[in-house]
């Protein structure tokens, strides 16, 4: 089980192809990144997709509700991991505190894993198959691009302005 839930954290790490800087203090996503991804979707899911702008608007608006909800859950997940961290830096942990944040993580993990699967089958209703394909299809191409912005190298950093090196020490048991 703790596999799983190590597993279901990463993915949800990874999943979230969007920095932490990029989330506003409100709880919803800043400018930026985020409203050019939008714009370059309002403007290539129709051609993309064989679909009229109504309907990418529809398929947008969709994403949008559900995006808000699932990053909520994320934010959760990630307080709760840090939770258990915290707890596991005592060298006898209690079972019972463990055990309830262990259920926690995987219960924000299966409501992400449903959020997901009820936004699919929102925007599945208003697609025809092939339009279905496509739109999977250009959903893996912009990943697949948003990952490769992602690790493109940034400015140089000077000498001496980079991370320092900080000493970890850990607990003995």
């Amino acid at each position: 089980m703790r596999t799983l839930i190590i597993l279901g954290c990463l993915g949800l790490m990874l999943a979230g192809a969007v920095p932490a800087r990029a989330f506003n203090g409100d709880g919803g996503m800043g400018g930026g990144f985020q409203d050019q991804l939008q714009d370059i979707k309002r403007t290539q899911l129709g051609p993309a997709l064989g679909a009229d702008q109504r309907t990418v608007d529809q398929l947008l608006q969709v994403e949008k509700k559900y995006k808000l909800q699932e990053d909520q859950a994320k934010r959760d997940f990630m307080a709760a991991m840090l939770k258990l961290q915290q707890i596991m830096q005592d060298p006898t942990p209690r079972e019972q505190e463990v055990r309830a944040i262990l259920d926690s993580l995987d219960q924000k993990r299966k409501e992400t894993e449903n959020l997901k699967q009820r936004q699919w089958e929102e925007q599945r209703a208003m697609l025809t198959p092939v339009q279905q394909a496509r739109y999977l299809m250009y959903l893996m191409d912009i990943k697949k691009e948003a990952r490769s912005l992602k690790r493109a190298p940034g400015p140089a950093i000077p000498p001496g302005k980079g991370p320092r090196e900080v000493p970890v020490t850990r607990p003995t048991r």
